[in-house]
């Protein structure tokens, strides 16, 4: 499959090929489309993911382990399982170039005090946690194979707190925050961070079906193709940072430069949404 970055121009396939990726959360949506456009580019790729009948059908639709793609059962908010991905990367390949944290969930929506601070370590584990588990039990065989590179699937919603899912947004929050932190102490030692951050885009976890539904609302959507576009982007060019749809920059604009608008406007969406189920940014 052919796919494009988000000004339309087809990443460089030169750079983004001949690689060992892993890509984590790759059983459904974002990261099971990134993994086959990054084996279609001539890479072997690890995808790892809890439900192993997906991952072993991606494998074979990527093109088997003949042509030296695997995948192991991985949860990724489990030190240990991401200890023996690792080991199986390291085994396998012996090298790891591109490192894709997608995996992460949206969990429940709201906060209730003392009832919410379990599903709070829930999210938490996978969304942000997941992803430094997996760079830092991977680090010896990202820095081994530099120039490498990371690339954290975060959120519009780590640069915006969106309302009614605070847990989600305080996720993507500390995975965005860490990711701008630890760059440059990591470009030094050649391996390149970059932050992904999809706005509205339909998957198997995030279906937004208000948006789908709503004739003039769908037009903010973003897709599964644009995403995985952006991931090669960032990678083929080391960008420390891609939001999909790419207008959705502006979005973040209201917030730095009129902070009382952008709560009212904030405080106006949270009520609308009373009693009603969020369709939030990804």
């Amino acid at each position: 499959m052919s796919t494009l970055s988000g000004n339309g121009r087809a990443p460089n396939r030169a750079e983004v090929a001949d690689r060992v990726c892993v890509v984590t959360g790759a059983s459904s949506g974002i990261g099971r489309r990134t993994a086959l456009d990054l084996a279609a580019a001539g890479n072997k790729v690890c995808v790892a993911a809890r439900r192993e009948d997906r991952l072993r059908a991606l494998v074979v639709e990527m093109g088997g382990t003949d042509a030296g793609h695997s995948y192991l059962v991985t949860d990724v908010s489990v030190r240990s399982d991401v200890q023996k991905l690792a080991a199986h990367v390291a085994a396998t390949y012996g090298r790891l170039d591109v490192l894709v944290n997608n995996a992460g969930f949206a969990g429940k929506e709201g906060f209730a005090g003392a009832d919410s601070i379990e599903e709070v370590e829930r999210v938490m584990a996978t969304n942000f946690f997941g992803a430094i588990y997996c760079t830092g039990e991977m680090f010896s065989l990202l820095e081994a194979s530099a120039p490498s590179h990371v690339v954290n699937v975060a959120s519009m919603s780590g640069r915006i707190a969106t309302p009614g899912t605070p847990t989600y947004v305080a996720s993507k929050f500390a995975l965005v925050g860490w990711t701008e932190s630890v760059q440059p102490a990591l470009a030094a030692k050649g391996i390149y961070l970059s932050s992904v951050e999809p706005g509205f885009v339909p998957t198997e976890g995030f279906p937004q079906k208000n948006l789908v539904r709503d004739r003039f609302m769908k037009h903010l959507l973003g897709t599964e193709d644009q995403v995985s576009a952006a991931i090669q982007d960032a990678i083929a060019n080391r960008k420390p940072q891609r939001v999909v749809p790419r207008w959705y920059y502006l979005v973040q604009l209201p917030r730095v430069f009129t902070p009382r608008l952008y709560r009212f406007a904030a405080d106006k969406v949270a009520n609308s949404r009373m009693g009603k189920k969020a369709s939030d940014f990804r």
